[in-house]
Formats: structure tokens, C-alpha cells, sequence
């Protein structure tokens, strides 16, 4: 019995150190295998980002089909400033068409001045011609504070002998203190080849406000002396603006160097008829 024991103590024995083997083999085989494992599987991810950075690079060089291009800048700011182009109006540019003369610009020379009376005092007042000085400045669309959208090209200021006597002043726009736009004239611009083969801006304008605002009068007045009056009425000698009427017309031409207006106006009152012929060389 005692050799039986003995045996089977070492079979048990023997057994468990097999046994403690396998698990170790066991163990060092599971160790192996998940060692590997990320290096096996490094490698296929590896090829899988080789096949993904071409899909990357497509996305920075250049947009699907069928998308809209990608800002050549590459930055948010070109797109701002693209979205601020379509929303801000766009003020007309203030070169003359024709000759490309920037503005403003000023003219200065003199103006046959010629007025005639018209209504009660036609018959004895007859008609008066002067030479006088005569200034002319074109600048851009005029612009206020208020809401208004000037479609003219431009504006102008002619004033014949504006601190004598007669006197002719136009105003084509004028700002009241709101900063809103009066504009008193409405004017067109054109070009044509003079006949010095000069190329020149063509002027047109037309009167279309002769009404007071708020007990104020238009800007654009003759001032006379009234002699050619004194012949039907009595009373001295004074000094009457008087509001040039709706319909006057202007036409010309100007260049870098020079300028032409004809004027053709009547007075609000129906007292006087006016013409003017203008020239004038550009100012520095």
C-alpha cells in the first residue's frame, strides 16, 4: 500500500508539471499572437491611409463635381468680400464719358447774356444784352444724407456774374439741412468728336422744379435791375430775383481744356426771357 502511494504521489507530481508547462506554453503563445496583432494590423490601416490621403488632397486642390469652387485665396475673407460687393451699391463713377475727365472740374469764362421782357411791359420794355463773367463746375451725382438715389450722372453749378447785376444762377441739386437732395435739373451726358476732331462730353439738361420749399426759393434765379420795366410801371429802381421756370433748357459740350453752354430760360412771373451763350477754358 505504502508503494502505491508513493507512485501515484509522483504520477501526480509529474502531471502537474506537464500541466504547468502547457500553461506556460499556452501563455507564451497568447503573448506572441497579440503581440503581433498590431503590427499585422498597423499594416493594413498603413494601406488604408495611403488610399486616403489622394481623397484628402482632392478635397484642398479642387471640390467634387458638380460643387461650387472653392475660394481661390483659400481663405473666409474673399468670400466676405465678395457677399459686401453684391449688397453695397455702386455710386457711378465721376469721370466725364468721352474725354475720362475726373471730377469735379472747374470752367471759367464769359456769357452773352440777353434778356428780353415779356408780359405787361412787352411792348415798352424791349430787350437788354450784356457780357458777363461766367464760372461753370461739374461735379459727381449729388449725394445726401437722406433717402434719395440720383440716377444723373452729375451736377452742376453756373453762375453768370453771381454777385452783379444782372445776375444768372443755376444749381442743379442742392441739399436742404436734413441732408436730403433737392435736385432741380435733370441732366444727361453724352460724347461726339468736335470739328477739330477734339473729343468732347455732351451736356443736356432741363428744368424740372421751380416751386419754393417751405417759403424758400429754387436755386436757380435771375436777379435784374429792372430798368427794362421802368418804361410801363413807376417806382425805383431795386433788385428782383426772379425763379427761372420749369421747361429752361441747357445744352452743350466740354472738354479737358474748354467748354460751350447755350441757355434758353423764362422767369416764373412771365416777365423775362433769357438766353445765354458761354464760353469758357478750363481753370487749374
Amino acid at each position: 500500500m505504502a508503494g502505491r502511494n508513493t507512485l501515484s504521489t509522483r504520477w501526480v507530481t509529474v502531471i502537474m508539471v506537464a500541466a504547468l508547462l502547457c500553461s506556460v506554453a499556452v501563455v507564451w503563445g497568447l503573448i506572441q499572437i497579440t503581440g503581433q496583432s498590431p503590427a499585422s494590423s498597423s499594416t493594413p490601416a498603413s494601406g488604408s491611409g495611403g488610399s486616403a490621403t489622394p481623397s484628402a488632397s482632392s478635397d484642398v486642390t479642387g471640390s467634387p463635381a458638380g460643387s461650387t469652387p472653392a475660394d481661390p485665396t483659400g481663405s473666409s475673407a474673399g468670400q466676405d468680400v465678395s457677399a459686401t460687393a453684391q449688397t453695397t451699391p455702386v455710386t457711378p463713377a465721376a469721370v466725364l464719358p468721352g474725354t475720362g475727365l475726373r471730377l469735379p472740374a472747374a470752367w471759367s469764362g464769359s456769357a452773352e447774356l440777353t434778356i428780353t421782357v415779356l408780359g405787361r411791359c412787352a411792348a415798352t420794355g424791349g430787350t437788354s444784352s450784356y457780357t458777363r463773367s461766367a464760372a461753370l463746375a461739374l461735379q459727381g451725382p449729388a449725394v445726401g444724407t437722406g433717402p434719395f438715389d440720383d440716377p444723373n450722372p452729375l451736377s452742376m453749378t453756373l453762375g453768370i456774374t453771381p454777385a452783379g447785376i444782372p445776375g444768372l444762377s443755376i444749381y442743379s441739386a442742392s441739399t436742404d439741412k436734413s441732408g436730403a437732395v433737392r435736385r432741380t435739373w435733370w441732366l444727361t451726358t453724352g460724347a461726339d468728336t468736335g470739328p477739330a476732331g477734339e473729343v468732347r462730353t455732351l451736356l443736356s439738361g432741363v428744368l424740372i422744379d421751380d416751386q419754393p420749399t417751405r417759403g424758400v426759393l429754387p436755386p436757380n434765379l435771375l436777379v435784374d435791375n429792372e430798368t427794362d420795366l421802368q418804361p410801363c410801371e413807376s417806382g425805383g429802381t431795386v433788385r428782383v430775383p426772379r425763379t427761372l421756370a420749369a421747361g429752361s433748357t441747357m445744352t452743350g459740350w466740354v472738354t479737358p481744356t474748354a467748354a460751350h453752354l447755350d441757355l434758353s430760360a423764362t422767369t416764373v412771373d412771365g416777365e423775362r426771357a433769357i438766353t445765354a451763350a458761354v464760353d469758357l477754358l478750363r481753370t487749374p
